[in-house]
């Protein structure tokens, strides 16, 4: 061919790149195209020699499926001597190389490429779907079919060579590899060889499989529209690319507008229809398989459960079950999921691909050591499975709110899997918040307890923080990979261990949040009615639920207004103090605002102390705006009556309290001496659980005048802030409660921390 016929050629396949619609007839005309320039070029060059010759296209351009970047699989057969076919060969390949084109090319004799054929898998595949191109046509064909009946004398060994091929990825990937990559080009290209070697004869399709029976009625359709889709999708991706490229990244996807989930299908046709083939030549049929003649039956309940306790090695059954449609009787539309692509997140899978992972992983992690923080998640795990199965069935619609949708999904369908009313209820809990763990753990402050606990109010008990841990670890394994690190195990299994805290009957759980919110609203709604100032709404607003929870509304607008009335004083020793009554005869509530300060709760005891106030409980509370609120149940110590100058009294003392520390120690010493302790009691300090917020420490010791206040100072000596108290005296003998925390408001678990507290509490009590 002349510099300007390869010109034109050139010309002519650039204009037919940019401007064919993408598909098997685009692929085709180029396939054709590339017949006459070479055909030209080699005849031109050959027709000189004093043998026969024959040139053969292999590969996909002998299939007649050639892309963009294909390479020109060339074969010359001819016997003429070396000298003569290295100037013919020069005049061939020169000018497709100087084009730019790859070339890949063999020149054998007959006897040659037989036996290349005979050694080498690969040689013999791309001759299979060889084509002559020009020369001597009877020597072609002759060396096709001698190739391919051959072939057929080994079937048996090449059929199993043939399934051990490397396929990579799944059909379900999101972004899948369209050529070697499970489902792809290659899965197609296998069904073709595979029919060539039992026919026989040389194959372009998949037809030769339904000849010799190893294809249903409908199949070999099934085949060509997934082969014309998936080459619809390489053209396309081979056209916007620079290079040759397979991966249908999600970025290229966009750019092509290509149909996604069409290709998804195709990809999934590919694969189960060879996996069907591969299992009919071995005589070993999966449960699904119509070849058997017998219709397969859609799963039951029983039989997916079953399924799912296998694991992961049950997921290649599940993927066929589903994709055939035999699980659309218990979640109807399921097969469709398989192809649904909702890509964000880190997500590797298809939407459907991604649930039977998630279910298969479920059922294994309960056993594994790294789950053993789910201690008393239910034995029976079908509630589990099934959310995991289905715990993304509401991305049906592209709209937010999947996991809302996917829970009204499940609590429906529960009884076609066997389930009963309150088994899919839990089931649907679990889709409902199956986010909410990752949400939580990675998007908020895990050690704030309103942030805790109004987590907690979204779960019923620890069993179901237990089961929602599973899913959060066998959902974020199913995604992909760093969606579940160490780092995100220890982070979501701390947040695990904070909300089982919040949930413990001592804790109260989700019901405080109820309960703080209906009290937050009173507030607000009193301030409002009081006309009260920003600041007074601001701290209402603010205010902790566990707070709220434990006061009443009257006396959060009181709070409300002592906070931010020593806010807004700025003197650093000022206070605010109101009283009310308490909850016994004769007891009283008194509430006091101070700016925050080292020691300020043994101070507050110490007043009161010295006021002749005996403390009954004590709650202490966050800082708002540096001030914080204190509040203690008292009665008298005394026979004196409590009143106005009882109040005034401890006022006094508070303010001496601020200003002297060390007077206001000493005169309690003085107190304490003139009302030495009636009783004798062995001393016991107990350093109980340490809980999502605070360690618990209990004191049971004989009562006296300012125990409360040389408890609080043991807890000041060894740096350690108490957040919640309470004192009871029972027959002489005080068993008192602390929460107490560390100075950055963690709980406390060094045993030398704690022994040290230990030490101080035996030297003051």
């Amino acid at each position: 061919m002349p510099i300007a016929g390869v010109a034109e050629f050139l010309q002519q396949r650039e204009t037919l790149i940019t401007s064919a619609t993408p598909g098997p007839e685009a692929a085709r005309a180029l396939s054709d195209l590339s017949d006459r320039a070479v055909t030209a070029l080699a005849e031109t060059a050959l027709s000189a020699l004093g043998s026969p010759w024959v040139v053969l296209a292999l590969g996909g351009w002998g299939a007649q499926r050639l892309l963009p970047h294909s390479d020109l699989d060339l074969l010359i057969v001819a016997d003429a001597p070396p000298a003569e076919l290295r100037t013919a060969l020069r005049d061939v390949l020169y000018p497709l190389w100087d084009a730019g084109l790859i070339v890949g090319h063999q020149v054998r004799t007959l006897r040659d490429h037989e036996r290349a054929c005979r050694g080498d898998l690969q040689t013999l595949t791309a001759t299979l779907t060889g084509r002559t191109l020009c020369g001597d046509r009877a020597l072609g064909e002759r060396l096709l079919g001698d190739v391919a009946s051959g072939a057929r004398k080994h079937a048996r060994a090449l059929a199993r060579e043939l399934a051990q091929r490397p396929r990579p990825g799944s059909p379900y990937l999101l972004e899948p590899d369209l050529k070697t990559g499970a489902g792809g080009q290659r899965d197609l290209d296998e069904l073709v060889w595979l029919g060539g070697v039992l026919a026989g004869a040389p194959s372009v399709g998949p037809g030769a499989l339904a000849d010799v029976g190893l294809l249903e009625a409908d199949e070999p359709h099934r085949l060509a529209c997934a082969a014309s889709t998936i080459t619809e999708a390489r053209w396309a991706l081979h056209r916007l690319s620079p290079r040759p490229t397979s991966l249908m990244t999600l970025e290229l996807a966009a750019e092509s507008e290509i149909d996604a989930e069409d290709i998804q299908r195709a990809l999934a046709t590919a694969h189960h229809l060879l996996l069907r083939v591969r299992g009919r030549v071995a005589d070993r049929l999966t449960r699904f398989d119509p070849h058997s003649g017998r219709e397969p039956v859609p799963l039951d309940g029983p039989e997916l459960f079953a399924l799912l306790d296998a694991g992961e090695a049950a997921l290649p059954a599940l993927e066929e079950a589903a994709w055939s449609g035999l699980l659309d009787d218990l979640a109807p539309a399921f097969g469709e999921l398989m192809t649904v692509r909702r890509p964000a997140l880190s997500h590797r899978y298809t939407v459907g691909e991604h649930c039977l992972r998630t279910a298969t992983l479920v059922s294994g992690l309960s056993a594994l050591p790294e789950a053993a923080r789910a201690d008393s998640a239910t034995a029976d795990m079908r509630p589990l499975q099934l959310a995991a199965l289905l715990h993304d069935v509401g991305k049906t619609q592209r709209a937010p709110g999947h996991a809302r949708r996917g829970a009204a999904v499940v609590e429906t369908l529960g009884g076609r899997f066997g389930l009963d009313l309150e088994q899919a209820r839990e089931a649907a809990h679990l889709v409902r918040e199956h986010l909410l763990l990752p949400q939580i753990a990675f998007g908020q402050d895990i050690h704030d307890e309103d942030v805790l606990l109004r987590a907690a109010s979204h779960l019923p008990g620890p069993a179901a923080v237990d089961a929602l841990y599973l899913l959060t670890e066998a959902d974020s394994l199913a995604t992909g990979p760093g969606s579940w690190t160490a780092w995100h195990a220890a982070l979501v299994g701390e947040l695990t261990d904070r909300l089982k805290a919040a949930l413990s009957d001592e804790v109260a759980g989700a019901g405080i949040v109820g309960h703080a919110e209906a009290v937050r609203a009173d507030a607000l709604a009193s301030l409002g009615a009081e006309a009260a100032g920003a600041a007074a709404i601001a701290f209402t607003r603010r205010a902790s639920l566990r707070y709220l929870a434990a006061t009443a509304a009257s006396d959060v607008v009181h709070h409300a207004k002592l906070v931010t009335g020593v806010a807004a004083g700025g003197v650093r020793d000022g206070f605010g103090v109101f009283v009310g009554s308490g909850p016994t005869p004769e007891s009283w509530r008194v509430s006091v605002a101070a700016f925050d300060r080292p020691g300020l709760f043994a101070a507050l005891c110490g007043a009161l102390t010295l006021s002749g106030l005996d403390i009954m409980g004590a709650d202490a509370y966050d800082a708002h705006d540096g001030v914080a609120i204190d509040v203690f149940v008292v009665r008298s110590d005394t026979l004196a009556v409590v009143d106005t100058a009882t109040w005034a009294a401890f006022e006094r003392h508070l303010q001496g309290a601020f200003t002297d520390p060390t007077g206001l120690a000493a005169r309690i010493f003085e107190r304490q001496r003139h009302y030495p302790t009636a009783a004798r009691h062995r001393l016991h300090v107990e350093a109980g659980a340490t809980g999502a917020y605070a360690t618990e420490v209990r004191v049971r010791a004989a009562d006296r005048i300012g125990l409360l206040y040389d408890l609080a100072q043991a807890f000041a000596r060894t740096g350690l802030q108490i957040r919640w108290a309470r004192a009871m005296t029972k027959d002489g003998v005080a068993h008192d409660v602390f929460h107490v925390t560390d100075t950055f408001g963690e709980p406390v678990d060094d045993p030398g921390v704690l022994g040290h507290l230990a030490m101080h509490i035996r030297e003051c009590a």
